[in-house]
């Protein structure tokens, strides 16, 4: 996670770099975020145990009601249920416990329901993928462990990631300001855990994320505007 959350820096900031140097009448703002980041799987049905995750972010606002951003994030998460009374270990040596590493790189258009020029509260429906890699207490990895699956059960660490958020910004007079974010990352998955079969095979797992941001704001005018 120390290498992880220093890419992410670097990248945050080559993401502000980015967007000074643009020439634009879009508004735009980048952010480095942190917080929690918090699994159901079948090991953990319900959300409890928080983990971590950081991001970082680009977003434009090409109009008074519209959002693109553009979001990368890593983080990790724990699962454990030592009573594992939902399967039958007669056979097979399934994991009671699993830690989670995952990177995430999605897309999100949002819809602003309160549209201020220092502040907004809007809804994100996002698309991308997570990679993710799942490993036990001996920090083995798990997908390796065919014994601890049913026969013949493999499963792919790409998915599909539609996160849905709700957020929420208030920018300074001096252009730096905060960002609330809080929803479902929805990956398409239900090996986040390394359990399927053996668990609930109809639900995919998910994670219930909540951050908080520091954001900067870039408002430029093409030379159009200038003259």
């Amino acid at each position: 996670m120390r290498k992880q959350a220093g890419i992410l820096t670097l990248l945050s900031f080559l993401l502000a770099f980015s967007v000074s140097g643009q020439d634009s009448t879009f508004t735009k703002f980048a952010g480095i975020s942190f917080g929690s980041s918090i699994p159901k799987t079948d090991l953990e049905p319900s959300y409890k145990k928080p983990g971590a995750q950081a991001s970082a972010f680009m977003q434009f606002t090409p109009n008074r009601w519209l959002n693109i951003g553009f979001w990368f994030s890593v983080g990790e998460v724990q699962a454990e249920n030592r009573e594992v009374r939902f399967f039958d270990q007669s056979e097979f040596q399934i994991n009671d416990f699993a830690r989670t590493n995952y990177q995430a790189l999605h897309v999100e258009p949002s819809f602003h329901i309160v549209n201020k020029p220092n502040y907004s509260i809007y809804l994100a429906q996002g698309f991308g993928f997570m990679r993710f890699a799942v490993y036990d207490r001996d920090n083995k990895n798990l997908a390796d462990q065919l014994n601890s699956r049913s026969q013949g059960e493999d499963y792919s660490n790409l998915t599909v990631l539609i996160p849905t958020t709700l957020n929420a910004y208030y920018f300074l007079p001096n252009d730096f300001g905060f960002h609330l974010r809080t929803g479902f990352l929805n990956p398409q998955t239900d090996y986040l855990d390394n359990i399927s079969d053996f668990g609930n095979p109809d639900n995919n797992d998910n994670l219930f994320i909540l951050q908080l941001s520091i954001i900067k704001r870039f408002t430029l005018k093409n030379s159009d505007d200038e003259k």
